[in-house]
C-alpha cells in the first residue's frame, strides 16, 4: 500500500484525547470498505463501491481485541494487522476496479477511522468474492 492515513474526525478525536480535551471511546465495531476514487490525502475524496452485492465486510461487529495482532514497533512505525480474514460479499456484476480502503466504525456510513491505497487497482469479477488474508490489512501509525 502506498498511502494511508487516518480520517479527519479520528484525527481531531485523538488530538482532543491526547491533550486532555475530552475521552476517547473506542467504536462499537469496525468495517472494512473499497474506494475506487482515494486520496493522497486525509481530507480528500473517498468515493466507495456500490452496486452488485457490494456492501462492507465485518473486521469485528464487537471490536475485541482479538479482531487485531499485538502492536508492533519497527522502522515503518507502529502498527497492528488483522487477525483473521476479512471476506466481503460474492460479486453479483463485476464491481468498479478498488484504488483503496478505509476501515468504519459503521456497517453503512459512519466515521472513517483508516483508509490506505493499494499500489494497484484490483477489479472483482462477477462470481468473485474480494478478500484481506489474516495479516494483509496494516494499520500504521507513522
Amino acid at each position: 500500500m502506498a498511502t494511508s492515513g487516518r480520517g479527519t474526525a479520528t484525527d481531531s478525536s485523538i488530538l482532543q484525547f491526547v491533550l486532555g480535551k475530552a475521552a476517547y471511546t473506542a467504536p462499537a465495531g469496525c468495517y472494512a470498505a473499497l474506494f475506487s476514487a482515494t486520496p493522497t490525502a486525509d481530507n480528500g475524496t473517498f468515493t466507495e463501491l456500490t452496486g452488485g452485492s457490494y456492501a462492507r465486510a465485518t473486521i469485528d461487529a464487537s471490536n475485541a481485541a482479538a479482531a487485531w495482532s499485538s502492536t508492533t514497533t519497527d522502522a515503518t512505525g507502529v502498527w497492528k494487522t488483522n487477525a483473521n480474514a476479512i471476506t466481503f460479499p460474492t460479486a453479483s456484476a463485476g464491481w468498479t476496479a478498488a484504488t483503496g480502503y478505509g476501515i468504519y466504525d459503521a456497517s453503512s456510513a459512519g466515521v472513517l477511522l483508516y483508509w490506505g491505497t493499494f499500489g494497484s487497482a484490483t477489479t472483482v469479477g462477477s462470481g468473485a468474492t474480494a478478500s484481506f488474508a489474516a495479516g494483509a490489512l496494516k494499520v500504521t501509525e507513522a
